[in-house]
């Protein structure tokens, strides 16, 4: 009862362990975070989230200068300077957009992410800059007087960062403690049972469990919540793009180990079913080697 019960929380602490340094390693470290996030430069649905982020902007600002300006040339101009310097604007925007919502994690008031509403998302600043230059450098003279502003994009609206700054800072300064308890209660586990290959074998499933509800939390979030919660700036596409290149390493790390999990409790009931094989067949030699043999009649029938 006691193996049972410390190798269930063992298996209930691992996936725990997993989020607690992922959230230390790819959210809350700033390299981790724009390492991710620097290939969606390319990605066609963030592209045209800003394109038209950005165009909107622009199209309006022009339209209270009193210049008519045509759509189409602004959003060529924008899509223009995506597929170019946007690689490293983006980048930039990605470094500003982290540090406030490590504000936002360690102040635990949403209202420093410097968004609208107090969410979590992107300053478009450095793109508004690079186009407004570039259409005054196309002969809009109007593009000079276009004021300084900073359009963003919306990702996560403050009711979804509500509370994450204290379950990021409790995983993060527990993520060691998890990780050396999660396989510590295991083997404790496993040494007190009675039968450690089916300890073993319970192990092995127990992890791959874990490592599976975890994945249908992952899946639920970016496929049911995250749809519902988009509510300005990005488009849903351009949304769950974001979600699978800051998850990308998280949902590595529960398959190598929901992997590692059933081929523990594989390898194991293998072993187990082969040795119970070898020793009934040596049992059932042993047995027949220590039968008597048969008497013999030396005596000729008719003496």
């Amino acid at each position: 009862m006691i193996s049972s019960i410390l190798i269930t929380l063992g298996c209930l602490l691992a996936p725990l362990a997993l989020v607690a340094f992922w959230a230390a390693n790819e959210v809350a470290d700033s390299g981790g975070y724009i390492r991710n996030m620097a290939p969606l430069a390319r990605h066609p649905h963030v592209r045209d989230a800003v394109t038209g982020r950005v165009a909107d902007e622009i199209t309006l600002r022009l339209r209270g200068l009193g210049v008519t300006a045509e759509e189409g040339f602004v959003y060529n101009v924008v899509g223009d300077r995506v597929d170019g310097d946007f690689v490293a604007a983006w980048v930039e925007i990605n470094r500003v957009a982290h540090r406030r919502f490590v504000m936002v994690l360690v102040g635990g008031e949403s209202a420093d992410s410097g968004m609208p509403g107090g969410g979590v998302g992107y300053d478009l600043a450095p793109m508004y800059e690079l186009v407004r230059w570039k259409l005054w450098s196309n002969g809009m003279e109007a593009a000079s007087r276009l004021p300084s502003t900073r359009p963003a994009v919306l990702v996560l609206p403050a009711s979804a960062v509500v509370g994450i700054d204290h379950i990021h800072e409790r995983l993060v300064s527990l993520r060691w403690v998890l990780a050396g308890m999660s396989p510590a209660l295991i083997a404790a586990g496993v040494f007190l049972a009675r039968d450690r290959c089916a300890a073993l074998i319970g192990t092995g499933i127990g992890v791959a469990a874990g490592m599976f509800t975890l994945a249908i939390a992952v899946f639920a979030l970016r496929n049911v919540y995250l749809p519902n919660s988009t509510t300005g700036g990005l488009s849903t596409p351009a949304t769950l793009a974001i979600f699978d290149a800051l998850t990308a390493s998280l949902r590595n790390g529960l398959r190598v180990l929901f992997a590692l999990g059933l081929l523990l409790a594989g390898m194991v009931f293998v072993i187990r079913n082969g040795l119970v094989r070898y020793r009934s067949v040596a049992a059932v030699f042993e047995f027949r080697s220590h039968q008597p043999e048969e008497p013999t009649n030396d005596v000729t029938d008719g003496r």
